[in-house]
């Protein structure tokens, strides 16, 4: 991907980059021309696109390595206005503006989300003021504009687009680019300045008047190479300018175009007539806009007198139209869409005299279908083809006179061929303002089809549309009888296999204890919902001797059926390893050892377990990347510690895991959870969150143990309102009497 260091630029410019890159809450704005239509950019000689999108990207990527932590939303209509590398990836989420979202809710629920950089791919009047209220709300917000103004005069541009004034102090960076002509560097020459335009310059720059003085500064009289002109390629110049720095503009356009100068790769003419050139090519294209205009209006006007002259011809042919009435009653009465197409490509030959003929149907939005031939060998025609090819001759609703080759027919010489496509018709079939499908018809044998003899066959073709358009839908009507008959055999299979599902999910449930064991001094409660009919979470306290038990909570990634039966595996593969070893790390090491080789390879689970001790009060525990349990002890609350990776990760022999303790006192509670608690998602869509979860805790600690765990799920439960539930949610509570 590029950097800043692949374009050329002068290395004043990277200490501004890097200022600007690092900028705070604010406004940052890369401004610069898009490329233009080829005919307006030769008329406005060669105002050259200025190379801003490329600059744009550069900036995002650079802005984003100055926040190694930070995240950052991009609002865009297009996906690939940022190409970033993989692991810059992962910190950005787009938002893409499509219908029937707008830039509007789009910029909202961008800002809502408080991002440490939001990227809006452009400044237009629907983005403008959003933007600015962005940064003075405090996010640091990066756009473009397409524009030739640079510095200060950006703010006017926005104020233009609609943007209030009293918005316009969130504007703090511009960052302009534009491209000029560079010498030619076969025929350049020295030439040196006038004095007089060295003391002007150096008394207007006096931080550069040791570099004027020293430069030597050209002129390129023209070569083969350039064409005379003495220019060859480009070079880019930039104007940096900061809203809020000392002085405003950091780099400004003119002198980095005097250090260009200064180097060979402008002249200084070019340099001293910047803005002029500038303004002159402006003009250029403005005008040229102009003249495009003036022509398209005149274009239009012929066609508005060739639709006038269309509409005599329809007049005179008004006792043609009326015997096809008879012939459209007759259409109008079949009901079998291929004799259908076959009787209207016989018929359309007739009337115009053409000796070929294709009809062409819409069947579906994606595939165009072969309904008829006439004249061309049934060989080269293709059953299908792409409904593209068809569709935008279609809509243009009004036959084409052309001799190309019908779409899927591969053209031929005429000695080949046999005869020469003299001339050619494309008719588009519409019915009640919809297209249907297109009919060409192609003449070897004379030089072309008459005035009427078009408008005879359009208003046949008026007519075969509806009947084919009728014929097409009892076909769909068929159709769908046919696969309504089908769907009601799939909703039976389906309530069979709802039945299923609700028999293994009360097979899980009774996996899952109801009814803890008796230990002296202990207490447990738990309660589980699963995100569908059957989950991935389980729990367990397992009695290993009278007066020693273990604990253990786990979460199986994913949801639904896979994730029930790798919970199944791991907690049959848990319970037979906690009788053998006393080590809670040596059992989640052999769990995970024993996954290996029975799990699914695209699977793992988060895994808690504990030992304690009951008499001593002793808790030994191994966690194996999940979620971090709280000790209630009085009004604190402490997360336990502890490393460890989850169970089930291939290509992961030496699991990295830590044995930690932690000593129980009278009156504590253990509250074991699985994410699904803090990562309950509301209505709006914001997360529970693992603050709020603490603080619900806190909240409901004085409550039994059973009816601890009742009151925080009906807590979550308001909390999600009509929200789906995201995933499975677990929580088993150990009291210390």
């Amino acid at each position: 991907m590029l950097t800043l260091k692949d374009v050329f630029h002068l290395p004043q410019l990277d200490a501004c980059i890097a200022q600007l890159a690092a900028a705070g809450p604010g406004l940052i704005v890369v401004a610069g021309l898009d490329p233009r239509p080829l005919a307006l950019a030769a008329e406005a000689e060669a105002l050259l696109p200025s190379g801003r999108s490329t600059i744009f990207r550069i900036l995002v990527r650079q802005m984003l390595e100055a926040r190694p932590s930070g995240r950052a939303i991009i609002v865009t209509a297009d996906r690939e206005v940022v190409r970033l590398p993989r692991e810059l990836r992962r910190r950005v989420e787009l938002l893409l503006v499509e219908p029937p979202l707008t830039y509007a809710e789009r910029l909202a629920e961008a800002t809502s989300r408080r991002p440490d950089l939001l990227v809006i791919d452009r400044l237009c009047p629907a983005t403008a003021s959003a933007a600015l209220a962005a940064a003075q709300d405090g996010l640091c917000v990066l756009s473009q504009l397409d524009t030739i103004l640079r510095g200060g005069d950006v703010a006017h541009a926005l104020q233009e687009m609609g943007a209030p004034p009293e918005r316009l102090a969130g504007l703090t960076w511009v960052l302009a680019v534009e491209r000029l002509p560079r010498l030619c560097p076969k025929c350049k020459q020295p030439a040196p300045p006038d004095a007089q335009q060295l003391a002007d310059l150096s008394r207007r720059y006096p931080h550069l008047a040791g570099l004027l003085q020293d430069a030597t500064f050209f002129q390129a009289a023209g070569c083969a190479d350039c064409h005379g002109s003495g220019r060859h390629g480009d070079v880019a110049a930039f104007d940096v300018f900061g809203a809020h720095a000392t002085p405003p503009g950091l780099l400004p356009l003119e002198e980095y175009v005097l250090r260009l100068a200064a180097l060979g790769h402008l002249p200084l003419a070019d340099a001293l007539r910047l803005d002029q050139d500038q303004l002159q090519r402006t003009y250029r294209l403005l005008a040229a806009s102009e003249r495009a205009l003036a022509e398209a209006n005149a274009t239009l006007e012929r066609k508005i007198v060739e639709l006038h002259n269309a509409n005599r011809v329809l007049q005179r042919r008004t006792e043609a139209l009326i015997s096809l009435q008879g012939l459209g009653q007759v259409l109008i009465t079949s009901t079998d869409l291929n004799d259908l197409a076959q009787r209207v490509c016989r018929q359309a030959s007739e009337l115009c005299g053409a000796d070929r003929a294709i009809l062409y149907y819409l069947r579906s939005a994606d595939t165009a279908q072969v309904l008829a031939v006439s004249g061309w060998e049934p060989g080269r025609v293709p059953k299908h083809l792409d409904a593209a090819l068809i569709r935008d001759a279609a809509r243009a609703g009004e036959p084409l006179r052309s001799r190309q080759w019908p779409p899927g027919i591969a053209p031929r010489s005429a000695d080949v061929e046999g005869a020469e496509l003299r001339a050619g018709l494309r008719v588009p079939l519409i019915a009640q303002g919809q297209p249907v499908g297109l009919m060409i018809v192609h003449t070897t044998q004379k030089s072309g089809f008459a005035p009427g003899e078009v408008a005879l066959l359009r208003t046949f073709a008026q007519q075969a549309a509806l009947a084919i358009q009728r014929a097409g839908l009892i076909e769909q009507l068929q159709e769908k009888i046919a696969q309504l008959e089908a769907a009601q055999a799939e909703l039976a299979q389906k309530e069979r296999l709802e039945r299923e599902l609700e028999l293994a999910r009360q097979v899980q449930q009774s996996v899952l204890p109801r009814i803890f064991p008796l230990v002296p001094g202990y207490t447990f409660a738990a309660r589980n919902e699963p995100a569908r009919r059957v989950g991935g979470d389980f729990y367990d306290v397992i009695l290993l001797a009278p007066d020693r038990f273990g604990v253990v909570i786990a979460d199986v990634s994913g949801k639904g059926m896979p994730a029930a039966l790798y919970m199944a595996l791991t907690r049959s593969l848990l319970l037979a390893e906690a009788r053998r070893q006393d080590s809670p790390r040596a059992v989640l090491t052999n769990v995970h050892r024993l996954l290996l080789e029975l799990g699914q390879p695209n699977m793992f689970v988060t895994v808690f377990y504990g030992v304690v001790d009951g008499p001593a009060g002793r808790l030994t525990y191994a966690r194996a990347g999940h979620e971090r349990p709280l000790l209630l002890r009085g009004e604190a609350v402490q997360p336990l510690g502890g490393v460890g990776t989850f169970l089930g990760y291939p290509d992961l022999d030496d699991l990295p895991l830590s044995e930690e303790h932690v000593d129980l006192a009278a009156g504590d509670r253990l509250v074991l959870y699985t994410d699904g608690l803090t990562d309950a998602l509301a209505a709006d869509g914001h997360s529970f969150g693992q603050n709020r979860f603490i603080s619900l805790l806190q909240c409901y600690a004085p409550l039994p143990p059973d009816e601890f765990c009742a009151a925080v799920f009906h807590y979550l439960a308001a909390f999600q309102g009509p929200a789906e539930q995201y995933d499975d949610m677990t929580l088993l509570v150990v009291e210390v009497k």
